[in-house]
């Protein structure tokens, strides 16, 4: 009995050692315990400086972000600055940060069920998605990854990454690490430990002067410095291409005051409901994208181009040119929703007139005329270098919100309204004007019946009286 126990430990036994040395010999040579790959950095050290250009991209969106005299620029959004620099700095000290983990064996044809197929590799995917679709995979996801390239100035790869999923011990704290494929430095396919923040802006910041999104789009890294329409003196509105838009202009005699339009007719008044928003009109202007040179010379030209000069009390002068951009989107029958409004295509010119010399008052003393003059002094300073802040957005052709326009994309009926008819009491009757030629017919007065009465008859015996 014990023999054949003792066989078959021994017989146990050599068959692991065979399997294990199979294991073994098959194993590359970065997997043994002597690989002094195995946390070492991924990326190779190197400074800002030597970083000359920063692409990001995925399946839908692809951002080039460029080091310049003046700062990081947004190259495929026409050089436009970007939001925060500091953020340029944190992605390219997190891709120094990664660690080489556990190598994945893959090859080529593996890529793809790992989700680090190349985000040019359209064909090569839609082919994946539609093989896990007969597998009977309701929703196949996209197995391409995210791609970030950083050349250097004299134009060799710091950087080639394909990143693919995050993994983590605990899903409610962030990754440890991410699965990537490296083309520089250390090639090959590693769970490399380390974070990224894959989305731009702070999450827990409540400024709202930050963009937000995934970091290959790049609307995510632009700035939102704009120009600023500040003390609001005046709005002409007018349609270039339009012969039968009634133009106009509101005004109004003071910052506080309300704005009106001349011209008006005896029955005519403003309407306060539509030009209560012109108090505070592009006092925070926002931009959705920065288009390119040639995107609005169709619109330009179109009936529905419109052109609005702004004033300031302060001198300064915008002209704005904008349309609605085309939209290819229409309502599928009676019942479905109707495209939502388009959002609008524009540039903006900014000049000024500035007063140089601060007008005397009459009677101020020497010391009223020395603070007054220091304070004028510094206005004009600031007003100066507000003008050549804004002067450089007038190069670029903007994509401006839907909601952010409409309010100044009105004609003349739109802003003023047919006065009220008064009643004699002084009180508006509610009741608009009778048409010309007719007239107003007050239906007859219901006069309610009489009560009918009947007499009480006399008691018995009485008299009749004469």
């Amino acid at each position: 009995m014990k023999n054949k126990r003792l066989l078959f430990l021994v017989g146990t036994t050599a068959i692991s050692a065979i399997i294990a040395t199979s294991i073994l010999l098959n194993t590359p040579e970065r997997f043994s315990p002597n690989n002094e790959q195995i946390g070492e950095y991924l990326v190779k050290p190197f400074g800002e400086s030597a970083v000359a250009e920063i692409r990001i991209k995925d399946a839908d969106n692809e951002v080039i972000l460029k080091r310049g005299d003046s700062g990081w620029v947004v190259a495929n959004r026409q050089d436009y600055p970007i939001d925060n620099p500091g953020e340029v700095l944190q992605l390219l000290r997190s891709l120094q940060q990664f660690k080489i983990g556990l190598e994945v064996p893959a090859r080529p044809e593996h890529y793809a069920q790992i989700g680090l197929l190349n985000p040019e590799s359209t064909e090569e995917a839609e082919t994946y998605q539609e093989e896990r679709k007969k597998e009977g995979e309701t929703n196949p996801a996209d197995p391409r990854g995210t791609q970030v390239y950083v050349k250097g100035t004299d134009g060799s790869p710091l950087v080639d990454l394909v990143l693919g999923e995050q993994f983590g011990e605990i899903a409610s704290r962030a990754p440890r690490g991410l699965v990537v494929r490296s083309k520089a430095g250390y090639p090959g396919i590693w769970k490399a430990l380390g974070t990224l923040n894959l989305a731009t802006g702070d999450a827990e910041s409540k400024n709202t002067d930050k963009r937000r999104g995934p970091i290959p789009a790049p609307t995510s890294w632009l700035s939102y410095k704009f120009i600023e329409v500040a003390k609001l003196k005046s709005i002409t509105l007018s349609a270039p291409n339009d012969g039968e838009f009634k133009g106009w202009t509101a005004s109004r005699e003071d910052e506080n005051g309300d704005f009106a339009t001349g011209g008006l007719a005896a029955d005519e008044e403003m309407d306060t409901a539509a030009t209560g928003t012109f108090k505070s009109l592009f006092s925070s202007l926002r931009f959705e994208d920065v288009l390119e040179d040639g995107a609005f010379e169709e619109g330009k030209a179109s009936k529905s181009a419109r052109r609005a000069v702004l004033t300031t009390f302060d001198g300064f002068t915008y002209t704005i040119d904008f349309a609605p951009q085309p939209t290819e989107e229409k309502a599928d029958g009676n019942d479905a929703p109707p495209p939502p409004s388009p959002n609008y295509a524009g540039t903006v010119k900014v000049e000024a007139n500035l007063l140089t010399e601060r007008p005397k008052n009459e009677g101020e003393t020497k010391e009223e005329a020395e603070n007054a003059e220091k304070l004028f002094n510094a206005t004009l300073d600031n007003l100066k270098y507000k003008l050549e802040l804004e002067k450089v957005f007038s190069s670029r052709v903007y994509e401006f919100a839907n909601f952010s326009m409409s309010s100044l994309d009105k004609a003349r009926n739109e802003i003023v309204k047919k006065k009220e008819e008064e009643s004699a009491d002084g009180g508006s009757t509610g009741q608009l004007p009778s048409a010309p030629g007719t007239t107003a017919v007050s239906p007859p007065i219901a006069i309610p019946p009489r009560p009918s009465v009947t007499p009480t008859p006399p008691p018995a015996g009485a008299q009749p009286t004469e």
